[in-house]
């Protein structure tokens, strides 16, 4: 069997049909960044990771994201070797991402792989590192030591398997792409979980980050395949009011904006793409209703509720709003929420005279 079959049972097995489409939106934006209208911006994004604490009545005080590298590597012997593997970019790129997670109190991994060749996906080790944050450089970790305090009573999740057209979606993605798929699902399923038998309390995850080069700021991203429910004036799309949850803990310390991106697809078993669309995290806000709706399943496996937000306000992802220009224009959470009652305040006035 060729490597990309292997890895698409191996995590058939292992995700749900939703999770595997939601990750599937955040590869197609991916190759949007390298392919598509937003060409020449890809260097200014980093991808996401696992945001993970221990079971304890306190686990929110404990909270760690994990970036886990996208390539098997043979061997890593000291830290030259270590920046190298990050290559330059994407080391300076991650330590502006490890300033801003340290500012809102999570702690910052980096993790990885260890094997015979590249694309060698039995045996992998894992090499663990801490971000210090005072000499801003990684410090590698004894991993089994540090996950000891987590407990020893977890197990991974099974999935009930994908449509064919889901599966048809992943084996038409490039071999290196799955494998970095595969390496992120297997940190946390084969080594946390299996191997270490590690309890996760609230697990969950960021899909990625903009940086603005010009300011220095981060902007935190999620990227989802939807549709809109609804019709006519009262369309909406439904997004998951633990994703609002989190951006606010990373973003308020920081007092900076995010970004929820959207793959709109038609209500069609095809899916057929409509456009690319984007809300800020001040709009969600702002505009979202009040009374959650029941949602879809979460990645422990829960029942999630949704925020309903109007359709029009989600506006077209172009080349434009991601400039550093834009970015750092809308980068203020508390500027852009103050900025947007104002002209709440303007609208009423206007409507109803008071």
């Amino acid at each position: 069997m060729a490597l990309k079959e292997i890895i698409i049972e191996q995590l058939k097995s292992i995700w749900s049909e939703n999770k595997a489409k939601g990750l599937l939106a955040q590869v197609k934006f991916q190759q949007f960044l390298v392919r598509g209208e937003l060409t020449g911006l890809h260097k200014k994004y980093y991808s996401g990771g696992w945001i993970l604490a221990p079971k304890d009545n306190a686990y929110f005080k404990y909270r760690y994201a994990f970036f886990i590298h996208g390539e098997i590597i043979p061997n890593i012997n000291n830290l030259c070797e270590l920046e190298e593997v990050m290559d330059e970019a994407s080391a300076n790129n991650f330590k502006r991402i490890a300033g801003y997670l340290n500012k809102a109190g999570i702690g910052v991994m980096y993790a990885i792989p260890l094997g015979n060749g590249i694309k060698n996906i039995e045996n992998i080790e894992w090499n663990i590192y801490n971000y210090n944050l005072e000499e801003e450089r990684l410090q590698q970790i004894d991993s089994e030591n540090f996950f000891s305090n987590w407990g020893n009573r977890g197990r991974p999740s099974r999935s009930r398997g994908w449509s064919r057209e889901t599966e048809g979606s992943y084996l038409s993605l490039d071999e290196d792409i799955l494998l970095a798929l595969y390496l992120n699902e297997h940190f946390y399923t084969e080594y946390l979980k299996r191997k270490l038998h590690i309890p996760i309390s609230d697990p969950y995850d960021v899909d990625g980050f903009f940086i603005v080069h010009t300011s220095g700021k981060v902007i935190p991203i999620e990227i989802k395949e939807k549709f809109p429910a609804g019709e006519n004036q009262n369309k909406f799309f439904g997004i998951d009011a633990g994703r609002v949850l989190m951006l606010l803990r990373l973003c308020l310390p920081n007092d900076s904006n995010a970004l929820y991106i959207i793959r709109e697809v038609d209500d069609s078993p095809q899916r057929r793409f409509v456009a690319w669309k984007y809300i800020s995290l001040s709009d969600i806000i702002m505009t979202s209703g009040w009374n959650l709706q029941r949602g879809g399943t979460g990645m422990g496996g829960q029942e999630t509720q949704t925020i309903r937000l109007p359709y029009d306000e989600f506006k077209a992802l172009t080349k434009e709003v991601l400039k550093d220009s834009y970015l750092d224009k809308i980068g203020d959470l508390p500027k852009e929420i103050k900025d947007k009652v104002q002209q709440f305040l303007s609208d009423r006035i206007s409507k109803f005279g008071w």
